[in-house]
């Protein structure tokens, strides 16, 4: 039964703390002071003071001064260019005003942080808002609500180097995942806090990421506890918290953690090792009661009162079991604001103490104490359930008017938007209709000058095609013409070179049978040669005209695919002459093995069989120009 009193507080606590509430330390308030009191400091720098110096004064149950103090910094943000200062004003006085229990201010405070955070640029400004709200709702139970805001704030975040404020929302998601009981969700954000939190090198929210861990792995191993190493990482994460403290004592400013880490530990000891470990739990419920006094957090106190008595009652002595509930008693009374429930609770522990010790007439008075703080907590409860759904009832009927009025002025702005299209629809198509009808008038006058001009052009293209067609026929009858004349004179020009030939060749018989040192010899051999020169260079004359006719060349080449050379082209030239392959060999000066092989490449080339004749394809050839013509 005492563990319902203190663990289940101990699970809940550790979520109360942000990296932003901070306890006083004169340090802290000097430094703030500083900047508030300085004249020459800059608005913006004095207002950002003083809202992080109320956030102090209420850790520090200063509730009237840390009120008095963020109105002063609302009243300096309101001149101010950038609204992001009043945003983060009205964020803190949501805080403020939820610790004093005015919830529905704290809701107003909420949505006119989102209202000035809609006015500015700043991103880290608008998820400070969010998380906020988040925070708000989340204290509200509304988890799905808190949930929606955080993931919102975490994308402003974005690309921004807000590492303390990312490891805060990290922290609420884990505690909302567990609260779901989704562990894997729960571990991954968990990780992600403490990630973030060492980014950020601040002590403070280095330590809440610790606490964190530590209670994520005390989780994990209550739904395994066969996984021991579980509850030595939730210790060593507690230690870890221990240790920071001690080393950076001057820096943590988060009031209680090092309690808290205390008291864990502590809890620790008592719910997972025997008896014989009371001595170790007692040296963390010495530090935890000390760190709660200097904290002022009697809640930490009270839980551990609350251990302390537990193990007396294990013990059998009842009596300081008693005493130990009297002082937890004793110690949440001092509290003003200390609520119902936890007294309820330690008097119903009472109660069990004393029906176990035998005394049923004080187990019946702690049951009657009992039944007076039950009926108090219900009213608080009541009160609270009461304020939580008129808060909840006014921020749903502004959220309700906000987005009415946003739809209004979407739809007013969509209908705007109709009407001036239409009025330029209008207009277009007026102007359209009217240059529509300039443009049919001009087209009709263009078509009919066109139609006259077209007229005009065809009767004029087709004079020039037919002067054109008759240029062409008269040049190629010209043409037809001269090569005939050409092709005559070629072959008059070879039957005089035959008869020449024959007149030499006789010339050069009876030259023979004269001496061959008689200088007329001489004289006479030197003509015939220099005259069987000339019939060479006739020769050349005669393969170039047969070069240059073009349909015979075209023909060659289309049925060689282009692959001829000059010199292909010119040994066919010779075997349309009707040459033999001796008398190409003697004028290329080549042997006649090699002429028969140039045929053969020739009719590869020209794609013949072996019995196609290379000659009458080439006499084929060469005849087609004179049967066109």
């Amino acid at each position: 039964m005492i563990r319902s009193l203190f663990v289940c507080f101990l699970i809940g606590l550790a979520t109360l703390f942000r990296p932003s509430e901070i306890q006083a330390q004169s340090i802290v308030i000097d430094s703030l002071n500083t900047v508030i009191d300085n004249p020459g400091a800059a608005n913006g720098d004095r207002i950002k003071a003083m809202g992080k110096l109320a956030e102090i004064m209420a850790r520090n149950k200063r509730s009237g001064e840390a009120l008095k103090t963020a109105k002063e910094a609302l009243e300096l943000s309101y001149p101010e260019k950038d609204k992001g200062y009043s945003a983060i004003v009205h964020s803190i006085l949501s805080y403020l005003y939820f610790q004093q229990d005015s919830i529905t201010l704290a809701f107003q405070a909420a949505d006119s942080s989102q209202w000035y955070a809609s006015r500015t640029a700043d991103k880290i400004v608008q998820g400070r808002v969010l998380s906020q709200k988040g925070w708000l709702e989340n204290m509200m139970g509304n988890r799905d609500k808190a949930y929606k805001y955080m993931l919102e704030a975490l994308r402003m975040f974005e690309g921004e180097k807000a590492f303390p404020y990312q490891s805060s929302i990290y922290h609420r998601l884990a505690a909302i995942y567990a609260y779901w009981e989704e562990p894997e969700k729960q571990w991954y954000y968990t990780k992600r806090c403490l990630s973030t939190a060492l980014k950020s090198g601040n002590p403070d929210i280095i330590a809440n990421a610790y606490l964190s861990m530590s209670g994520s792995y005390l989780n994990r191993f209550r739904r395994d506890s066969s996984q021991r190493q579980l509850l030595d990482s939730s210790k060593y994460y507690n230690k870890l918290i221990l240790k920071l403290t001690e080393l950076k004592q001057k820096y943590i400013t988060t009031p209680g953690i090092k309690g808290i880490a205390a008291l864990n530990m502590a809890n620790l000891y008592y719910e997972f090792y025997p008896l014989t470990y009371k001595d170790s739990a007692r040296v963390y419920l010495d530090q935890a009661i000390k760190a709660g006094r200097e904290s002022r957090y009697p809640d930490i106190i009270v839980n551990s009162y609350g251990i302390l008595s537990e193990y007396a009652r294990k013990e059998g002595d009842y009596n300081q079991a008693e005493k130990l509930l009297n002082m937890a008693m004793t110690e949440i009374s001092s509290n003003p604001k200390s609520g119902a429930q936890i007294k309820m609770r330690i008097s119903s522990v009472l109660a069990k103490v004393a029906e176990q010790s035998g005394d049923n007439a004080k187990a019946l008075a702690y049951y009657k104490q009992y039944m007076r703080f039950d009926n108090e907590f219900f009213d608080e409860k009541k009160l609270s359930i009461t304020q939580k759904l008129e808060a909840q009832y006014q921020s749903e009927k502004k959220e309700l008017a906000l987005a009415a009025a946003q739809q209004e002025a979407a739809f007013t702005k969509k209908l705007n938007r109709y009407y001036l299209i239409l009025i330029a629809a209008g207009l277009v198509a007026l102007f359209f209709l009217f240059r529509s009808y300039h443009f049919r008038l001009k087209a009709s006058q263009q078509r009919q000058l066109l139609l006259t001009g077209e007229k005009n052009e065809a009767e004029l293209q087709a004079n020039l095609k037919a002067e054109e067609t008759a240029r062409l026929q008269a040049e190629r009858e010209l043409m037809q013409e001269r090569l005939d004349r050409l092709e005559k004179e070629l072959l008059a020009g070879t039957l005089q070179v035959e008869e020449k030939n024959t007149l030499l060749h006789d010339l050069r018989e009876k030259l023979n049978s004269l001496d061959s040192n008689d200088p007329l010899y001489r004289q006479i051999n030197r003509l015939i040669s220099k005259n069987y020169e000339v019939d060479k260079g006739y020769d050349d004359i005669k393969t170039e005209f047969a070069e240059i006719r073009p349909e015979f060349i075209a023909g060659l080449q289309q049925k060689a695919e282009n692959k001829l050379t000059r010199l292909d082209l010119k040994y066919c030239s010779y075997i349309l002459m009707g040459l033999t392959n001796k008398e190409i060999s003697i004028k290329l000066n080549v042997s006649p093995k090699s002429i028969r092989m140039a045929r053969y490449r020739l009719k590869q080339k020209l794609k013949l069989q072996k019995d196609e004749s290379l000659d009458q394809l080439i006499n084929d050839l060469g005849t087609k120009p004179n049967s066109t013509a």
